[in-house]
């Protein structure tokens, strides 16, 4: 058994469809279990999300728990674009693994991602002066490697090919797949291998045959869509399919509690769409200078989901953003996801595992959906 340990959903989500590509069963859980009989165990977590000290504390327990099933490779699920708590954690489960040496290779050529010459790149533009800059969590202004990774009480090494490895975390540069594919050569040492979706890809390309892709995926409908991201380009979907879309109310977005009267007006208003359509978006929307607690949104968000869902019979969820995939999944009560299509890289459709009726597809806010989806 592979087991990969991820720090956001949609991220695991990502590794989940990659290893549908080999014909592999997967499971993706929020526990590790020895009962689990699949050939790849995700474990997703939101530690991006958490504070240092208590996503260093997931990352631990989780790695002991692997480490107990004692899998052929643990593999740590970084962000492409490095934001969260990537070395402090390679570095506990560096420990927990009683590993000296770790390969971190965070680039992603498929999607424009790059890292050169020490630094990271998006598209040929240095990241810190993409949309990234203005992260709402972690926002990029540096597109030096070691300062990405906020290396200041920590030794990294950036390497440009393969030499023998040096003790702690190195990273590994890259510019196309076939530079993601020679970092493959230390799958076989004893070092923690981490990194993006395409270094997956690398190392399963190197044990497994690819299996044809299943295509013209239809969705059931009714279709609920939910929207956490600031991403332009689905931003821009939204203002087309506005007729569809169900916006927070503006009194609730500035409440600091979730107020009852409030979460029934906004889910009365989705039902409505949902028994025209057939289909409904629910979106934060635009709420001038007004500042809020974004976990709070993601809470309010959350609520107005359930609430929807008990009322009418979702038969697709579609989630678009890390931390508001795992907000939603938290509150529905659901642990445990079948990926069954990787609809293109990123977006992965899964059967939520005890509900045969209802599928949840997720992707990171950055990605884009299929061009052919409407969602009407």
């Amino acid at each position: 058994m592979i087991v990969v340990i991820a720090d956001d959903i949609t991220g695991a989500a990502e590794l989940g469809g990659i290893a549908l590509r080999f014909g592999l069963k997967v499971l993706l859980s929020n526990e590790a279990s020895s009962s689990s009989k699949v050939d790849v165990l995700i474990l997703y977590t939101n530690t991006r999300s958490l504070k240092k000290d208590e996503a260093v504390s997931v990352m631990e327990e989780l790695t002991n728990k692997a480490k107990a099933l004692n899998p052929s490779l643990v593999y740590k699920k970084t962000d492409s674009v490095l934001r969260g708590y990537v070395l402090a954690e390679m570095e506990a489960q560096m420990k927990v693994l009683g590993l000296q040496k770790a390969l971190l290779v965070p680039a992603n050529p498929l999607l424009g991602r790059t890292i050169k010459h020490g630094q990271y790149f998006l598209n040929g533009q240095p990241i810190h002066e993409t949309g990234f800059s203005t992260d709402p969590e972690f926002p990029i202004h540096s597109s030096r490697i070691e300062d990405m990774l906020g290396a200041t009480n920590s030794s990294i090494h950036v390497l440009s090919k393969n030499l023998e490895l040096p003790l702690g975390v190195s990273v590994g540069e890259a510019v196309t797949m076939k530079d993601v594919e020679a970092w493959t050569v230390y799958q076989n040492d004893p070092v923690l291998l981490a990194g993006a979706a395409s270094f997956f890809f690398a190392l399963l390309k190197t044990k497994y045959p690819l299996v044809k892709k299943t295509t013209d995926i239809k969705l059931a409908t009714p279709i609920l869509l939910v929207s956490g991201t600031t991403y332009k380009k689905n931003v821009d979907r939204r203002t087309e399919l506005q007729y569809m879309v169900s916006y927070m109310p503006s009194k609730m977005f500035s409440k600091t509690t979730i107020d009852k009267k409030d979460l029934d007006k906004w889910a009365d208003q989705t039902l409505g769409i949902l028994s025209s359509y057939g289909g409904a978006i629910i979106a934060i929307g635009e709420h001038g200078e007004i500042k809020t607690n974004a976990k709070l949104l993601r809470e309010k968000l959350g609520s107005v989901v359930n609430l929807v869902l008990d009322q009418a019979e979702i038969r697709e969820l579609l989630v678009e953003g890390g931390s508001t995939a795992f907000s939603i999944i938290q509150k529905l009560g659901f642990s445990s996801f079948i990926p069954t299509e990787e609809l293109q890289q990123g977006v992965v459709r899964m059967k939520v595992e005890g509900n045969d009726n209802l599928h949840l597809t997720i992707k990171p806010g950055s990605y884009d959906w299929p061009e052919e989806w409407n969602f009407n």
